[in-house]
């Protein structure tokens, strides 16, 4: 009997077509996470007119999924580390369409933030494990580009709900909207129950290895011998009974600096998908205007991504993700200066979205790269569930921001404010890292 790692079969050169299944799969996962997630924002001028409230009195159901994805994302890590991937993305990916489907049917604010908050325990518990699956089954070279590639998926999910709102929120109105992003993820998820592979990984953490040699076997095309022992290296299999005490003993001041850089950018992230339609439409934009111009920004996050995503495999990843944030303030300032000519504020979006948005959606692959297998699950979730606390405070304050009837010039100099603060945060997490180098340099 001789041992092996799984990592070594997974890191080929061309990706196998069962790859390019776990990827597409995971794409099509960020897809509908980001219709389901962003579509609110779109809705809500009409709500607005519809049920006849005010602006204040819909932050709550902006909000109410928000509040729903930060509990779902926190929960998730430590059960998918100790259960496994496949069940939770599963079973998250049923709950978050079921509700986006009733939204359809709410007839009051109540019910709609019951609702949203189901929802969003759906959504906050899919993304950050099929991140970590993605990146799991992806080769060590391109890990970060294709699992940033795949999470382009839920920027182009915000953007369809933009092109769905903008051709048929007048003519259906919000309830077909919402009914067919609860749909679309419903289809899917009875497609990954029968296609969506679990974790080679957590199959071999957890003693399965006659599965793990199948999927392995099927990555490269060849059937792997049952004498052969699949073994993970001493970094992934330490403390694997304990996720959170591995992540809290050696990756403490890593996670601190990613939480308030995802916190600051969810902030800003939500503020601008949450309430940009709202924001343009007193601007006095028609409805195709706003829905479409808005959804630029989310559109500008997939090219954004693709790059960082190409450059994060090629340089230190966290540097490219600073300097992202570092330009996107610039452009914000600029996007302040320029907000009366539609055409140029147009262009200035998409740029911002390139950098902010693309930058956001590469932190899921960072904080990936950045943990073992061991602790993965629960460093990417923790992540995306402290980060989802300031996308609930974006929604609040995207409602103060009617409150002190500031304009479009003064809201996008104060967005700047989160994003240098993300930009800084990456900053004090390079210097660590470079101290930790140093440390271990000097004893050796």
């Amino acid at each position: 009997m001789h041992s092996i790692q799984p990592q070594h079969i997974i890191d080929r050169e061309k990706l196998s077509p069962f790859q390019w299944m776990v990827f597409i799969f995971g794409f099509l996962i960020f897809f509908c996470d980001g219709l389901d997630t962003g579509i609110i924002g779109f809705i809500a001028p009409q709500l607005l007119d519809q049920w006849g409230i005010s602006k204040p009195a819909l932050a709550p159901v902006m909000s109410a999924a928000l509040v729903g994805m930060s509990i779902g994302a926190l929960c998730s890590g430590p059960l998918a580390d100790k259960f496994g991937r496949k069940g939770l993305i599963i079973i998250t990916c049923i709950l978050f369409s079921v509700f986006t489907i009733l939204c359809g049917f709410a007839t009051s604010t109540t019910e709609l933030i019951l609702y949203r908050f189901m929802t969003g325990l759906g959504l906050g518990a899919a993304m950050p494990n099929i991140s970590t699956l993605v990146s799991e089954y992806m080769p060590a070279k391109r890990k970060a580009f294709l699992t940033g590639l795949a999470g382009c998926g839920f920027m182009l999910g915000i953007s369809f709900g933009g092109v769905l709102s903008a051709y048929l929120l007048d003519y259906f109105g919000w309830e077909v909207v919402m009914m067919i992003g609860g749909i679309l993820p419903l289809i899917l998820a009875v497609i990954l129950f029968f296609k969506l592979p679990e974790s080679v990984q957590y199959l071999v953490k957890t003693g399965q290895q006659a599965k793990a040699r199948n999927i392995l076997g099927r990555i490269q095309a060849e059937t792997l011998n049952a004498s052969v022992h699949l073994s993970l290296d001493e970094n992934q299999n330490s403390q694997i009974n304990n996720p959170v005490k591995v992540l809290w003993s050696g990756y403490r001041w890593n996670s601190i600096f990613l939480w308030v850089c995802c916190f600051t950018s969810l902030l800003v992230f939500y503020l601008l998908t949450s309430w940009m339609p709202t924001i343009l439409k007193t601007a006095g934009l028609t409805t195709q205007q706003f829905s479409l111009i808005a959804a630029i920004f989310p559109f500008g996050g997939v090219i954004g991504a693709i790059v960082m995503g190409w450059y994060m495999d090629k340089a230190n990843p966290t540097k490219v993700l600073k300097y992202a944030y570092f330009l996107a303030v610039l452009f914000f300032i600029i996007a302040g200066f320029l907000h009366s000519h539609i055409l140029l504020l147009g262009v200035t979006i998409f740029l911002i979205g390139a950098l902010l948005a693309g930058a956001q959606s590469s932190l899921l692959p960072l904080a990936a790269i950045t943990y073992p297998t061991s602790c993965r699950a629960v460093g990417v979730s923790w992540m995306h569930g402290i980060g989802r606390t300031g996308a609930i405070l974006g929604a609040f304050y995207g409602s103060l921001i009617f409150s002190f009837e500031l304009g479009l010039a003064e809201i996008f100099f104060i967005l700047a404010i989160p994003a240098a603060i993300s930009c800084i945060a990456l900053l004090f997490k390079l210097l660590y890292e470079k101290q930790q180098t140093e440390k271990v340099t000097a004893s050796a």
